[in-house]
């Protein structure tokens, strides 16, 4: 019983830990465009950070805006 109720612990304590890392926010948008004339592309818009802050990280949070024909 002592196994279960450790098991469980370690799953919610992992969970949370997962969470409070992927909460960071996000640094910028990756917005993709469809062009009629060349297709789609993307472009970075990123937020006001300093450069330093961005180059210690391992990985960083965008989010994506889809401003061309919706998808079906």
């Amino acid at each position: 019983m002592a196994l279960i109720i450790g098991i469980c612990i370690g799953l919610v304590l992992g969970i949370l830990a997962t969470l409070c890392v992927l909460r960071k926010g996000a640094i910028g948008n990756l917005v993709i465009i469809d062009d009629p004339d060349d297709g789609p592309y993307m472009f970075l818009e990123i937020s006001k950070t300093e450069i330093e802050e961005l180059r210690i990280q391992p990985t960083v949070k965008l989010n994506v805006v889809d401003k061309g024909k919706t998808h079906k």
